[in-house]
């Protein structure tokens, strides 16, 4: 053998242990992040937006962890429920953001954890600092122990709903709005056409608040042994100082992080290994095998086109494009899938692409059970693409219905000429053509037109709604004209057939494909996750959409999604 030979073979040689080395170092991280072991407690942070899904980037660990999503709290608490390795749950509860659907399933989630004998705590470092906290106390009281921070505070403050309205606004600009609408408690035009609540819209939001109120009540007093009306006093008599609420035994103990990561890491004398969420998802999800069921995700604002981000203020966020959604209603349809679970969390949007997505959605429903499972929100366009499903439930706290239409524009004739000094030259080739020009204000023709068109929309929306749900179009008419309902509400007006959460809708799924109660199914999400570099592209995309929506507004044009559209409830 020659010296090169020799040199080549020894560097071969180094090469192949450092393979060797690499590997074995990846496989072992890889045993150590999959591996559980039992005597475990699972630990999870809730903090900042729960989205419905998460980005499912496979670069995560290159960039941290994603933002965990309401089906990974889901998937990681319904797994924990049966695991014989897991014997606890630790939850920080830092501020978040999310609606009442879904802190209610996941604070029914933790308290299943402690049905089946998991021993489970929260911490709370304040739930709420000079702000309501609420939402996050009411999550909390899923665990059987709460824990507050030295310095913390329950700031249970009762419920509250702060509305803008930018009328004021626009008369000083020399902006007159035209918003018809049919319903006076479509209340969406009201942003710009009043200054205050009008009394059918206070009635309306009233309502909302009495209904939720007594749910966060009733949460509190299941999880914290009181009566829903002692609960109701607490509330009324918020917010409490740390100590004021450990009398009043709001929670169980004040003490620092460190403390409660100690005790709560013990169980009986021994020493409970930690287990963070994101390793315990990547060891195992439940639903990962057996009759296979779909779950079609329809989820953000409606319009046409593709699904993807708006950034515009009070507008924007998650878009559901019909294209997307109709597509992977055809591709449920040839999944084999022998049920759907269509999760809605949607405020409404387009009425074109509403019924895009409800025809598709019918057609399925024709062939395989289709169950709607409501989030947060499902109204409006959100409750237009259910109408045909073999069953809606809604948890209790969903916001629903807003069964009415609205259209409007700016007239925005003296902003341009008083305020600007802009002047405009106008040549018209037919009586209509300025119709959607928001430098003139509406003829009476026009106005007529504009009611005519949303007279029509009002008019389909009833009649998918009568459909749907087995009433009579002047039945739906009496609950419909735009009031909006939480689900609870919903289910006594028979506009939702029963309350629950995703899981109740899975259970559903299952008896009407012919499934025992305790088969296994797989469920398999869609539309189906874009990969990172396409993501990456609709950025781009997303900066468009916000130049053509400035360009619009500045115009006078109005960005509002659609006639079939709800408008942000914040309720807090």
């Amino acid at each position: 053998m020659t010296t090169r030979t020799k040199a080549l073979a020894a560097v071969g040689g180094v090469l192949a242990i450092l393979v060797i080395g690499v590997l074995a170092v990846v496989i072992g991280a890889n045993y150590a992040t999959r591996h559980v072991p039992g005597d475990s407690i699972l630990t999870i942070e809730i903090a900042g937006s729960i989205p419905e899904l998460s980005s499912g980037s496979p670069f995560g660990d290159l960039f941290g962890n994603p933002t965990l999503s309401r089906r990974d709290l889901r998937d990681a608490l319904v797994q924990a429920v049966s695991d014989p390795r897991i014997r606890a749950v630790r939850v920080k509860v830092q501020e978040f953001s999310a609606g009442f659907a879904t802190i209610e399933e996941l604070r029914g989630l933790l308290e299943n954890l402690g049905k089946a004998g998991k021993a489970t705590s929260a911490y709370l470092e304040t739930a709420g600092e000079g702000a309501p906290g609420n939402a996050q106390y009411l999550l909390a009281t899923g665990c059987r122990r709460i824990v507050l921070g030295p310095m913390g505070d329950i700031n249970i403050t009762g419920l509250a709903s702060r509305t803008p309205f930018i009328r004021g606004t626009l008369d000083k600009l020399g902006i007159v709005p035209e918003f018809p609408g049919i319903g006076a408690y479509k209340s969406a035009r009201f942003f710009y056409t009043d200054k205050d609540f009008t009394p059918a819209a206070r009635e309306m939001t009233t309502w909302l608040l009495d209904s939720l109120s007594s749910q966060v009540a009733a949460g509190i007093a299941a999880g914290r042994g009181f009566t829903p009306v002692a609960a109701a006093g607490l509330i009324q008599r918020g917010p409490f100082l740390g100590p004021d609420a450990l009398k009043e035994k709001l929670v169980d103990q004040i003490a620092d992080w460190e403390t409660f990561v100690d005790e709560s890491s013990n169980l009986n004398g021994r020493k409970l290994e930690e287990v963070p969420i994101w390793r315990y998802l990547k060891a195992d999800r439940p639903n990962t095998s057996g009759t296979p069921i779909a779950v079609l995700v329809a989820d953000g604002e409606i319009l046409r086109g593709d699904s993807g981000y708006s950034p515009m203020p009070v507008f924007g966020g998650d878009i559901m494009g019909s294209d997307s959604i109709a597509r992977a209603w055809r591709q449920v349809r040839d999944s084999g899938a022998k049920a759907v679970v269509f999760r809605i969390n949607s405020p409404g949007g387009s009425v074109v692409a509403s019924e895009i997505i409800r025809a598709e959605m019918a057609k399925t429903a024709a062939k395989i059970p289709v169950v709607v499972s409501m989030g947060d929100v499902a109204a409006s366009g959100g409750y237009w693409i259910a109408c045909g499903a073999n069953r809606i439930i809604a948890d209790p706290g969903t916001i629903t219905a807003s069964i009415g239409v609205f259209a409007g524009h700016l007239d925005m004739t003296k902003f341009w000429d008083d305020k600007l000094g802009v002047t405009w030259g106008r040549i018209d080739a037919a009586p209509n053509a300025s119709f959607y020009s928001s430098v003139d204000p509406w003829t009476p023709e026009q106005r007529k037109a504009v009611q005519a068109s949303l007279d029509r929309v009002y008019d389909a929306f009833l009649r998918r709604v009568s459909a749907a749900r087995k009433m009579t179009p002047e039945q739906v008419n009496a609950i419909g004209r735009g009031r909006v309902f939480t689900g609870e509400q919903a289910k006594e007006k028979g506009l939702v057939d029963q309350l629950g959460t995703f899981d109740d809708a899975v259970a559903v799924a299952k008896q009407l494909a012919g499934l025992k109660p305790d088969a296994a199914v797989k469920l398999t999400y869609y539309p189906r996750t874009k990969p990172l570099w396409q993501r990456i592209l609709e950025k781009d995309d997303a900066s468009a959409r916000l130049e053509a929506m400035v360009r619009e507004a500045i115009a006078g044009k109005v960005g509002a999604p659609g006639p079939v559209w709800l408008p942000p409830i914040q309720i807090q």
